[in-house]
């Protein structure tokens, strides 16, 4: 049976620098994916990869079932050329000019670690695996809603891309929409006929003044993120583009929120004699995996094996998890150990990546329930 011990921190350590060293800012993902399937494939795994570049790679089990254990490879941003600097704390962080990408090559560290585990021990039970690496997970979930999941057999899963501390386990995440608000006004000269024009600019102004936006309550926020629109100084706009979101863990308030938001731009935009085309595209749906369902259960369980305290985690964000939840494999989010992602502070301490890497062994490898241990 596997143990704590098993996980080599200089390997899992080396793993994750090698994957750091990889550029793959969402949307370029060609060449880490190339490295991951040569990866999955040298360690055992049959590998296929879809037309936008997800990778599934099943890894056949020693005794019945099959799971999930998802990751992504593609890093926030536009951030290349990441140089990670190990400091004596035991913590990786960059120069500062640059994020880390922890966010998620420390969970796709901790897949390899363990198929490395499992090769090199063919006497442990485990069931069979399917490693699902997605593309473009920073962009909206782009490729877990492109993925073909009718080809998975998991019957749940567990989604290593997740921050909060170790031995949490994400059971609640919103429902989150995004937003694309269009005011179309009328062009004229802002100097010699204003008269004549509709400004946009004016028209969004006072549609976004009216929202109520930030935290809406304890399960709800909005928020709107850019504006643009106009040519010049002296012309007045006639177009003004909002790019916005809202999300939530209850629908009904998320939907309250949206009417309020529409309610606003069309009360603008009549106001000022424009026109507004709002829409609001679902990015990923709310979960609630509840204690005794079997992947908080097994989580859970492997937390508690390493005598780590078991912290439920709700959660403002979403992951790949959502859309497997929503697709009917039921999955709860992990910690990797990486803290403030998608920021040039981003960071991890090895001592939380191996924890990570030992739960996830435990996970796998503990005796399924009903079953004694060895």
């Amino acid at each position: 049976m596997a143990t704590a011990t098993d996980v080599d921190r200089d390997r899992l350590l080396r793993t994750f620098l090698d994957l750091v060293a990889v550029d793959s800012p969402t949307g370029h993902e060609e060449e880490i994916g190339q490295v991951l399937l040569n990866r999955f494939q040298e360690l055992g795994c049959e590998t296929t990869r879809d037309d936008i570049g997800n990778i599934v790679a099943v890894f056949p089990g020693t005794r019945e079932g099959t799971i999930l254990v998802s990751t992504h490879m593609d890093t926030a941003g536009t951030d290349r050329g990441i140089i990670p600097v190990i400091g004596d704390d035991g913590v990786i962080r960059t120069d500062g000019s640059t994020i880390l990408g922890a966010d998620d090559k420390s969970g796709i560290a901790g897949c390899l670690e363990l198929l490395t585990l499992l090769r090199a021990n063919p006497g442990w039970s485990f069931p069979t695996i399917e490693f699902v690496v997605t593309v473009g997970e920073e962009s909206g979930l782009v490729g877990s809603r492109h993925l073909d999941v009718s080809r998975l057999r998991a019957t749940h899963g567990f989604v290593l891309d997740t921050a909060g501390a170790m031995g949490s386990v994400t059971y609640w995440s919103p429902t989150s929409v995004y937003l694309t608000i269009t005011f179309h006004g009328r062009k004229a000269h802002a100097g010699v006929e204003p008269e004549k024009g509709i400004s946009a600019v004016q028209a969004a102004a006072r549609a976004i003044a009216a929202m109520t936006l930030g935290r809406i309550d304890e399960e709800t926020v909005a928020n709107i993120g850019t504006v643009t629109g106009g040519q010049a100084r002296n012309i007045i706009p006639d177009l003004v583009v909002l790019e916005g979101m809202a999300r939530s863990h209850d629908q009904v308030k998320l939907d309250r929120q949206l009417d309020s938001m529409r309610t606003a731009c069309e009360d603008a935009a009549r106001a000022c004699g424009a026109t507004v085309d709002f829409v609001a595209e679902e990015i990923y749906r709310t979960y609630k995996i509840e204690p005794d369902a079997r992947p908080y259960r097994e989580a859970a369980a492997a937390f508690r094996s390493l005598g780590v305290e078991v912290i439920p985690r709700k959660s403002g964000g979403g992951t790949d998890g959502n859309y497997f939840n929503a697709k009917g494999i039921p999955c709860v989010a992990l910690p990797t150990g990486m803290v403030d992602e998608h920021a040039t502070s981003e960071h991890i301490a090895i001592d939380d990546m191996v924890l990570a890497a030992r739960t996830l062994v435990a996970i796998v490898t503990l005796p399924p329930e009903g079953a004694a241990a060895s």
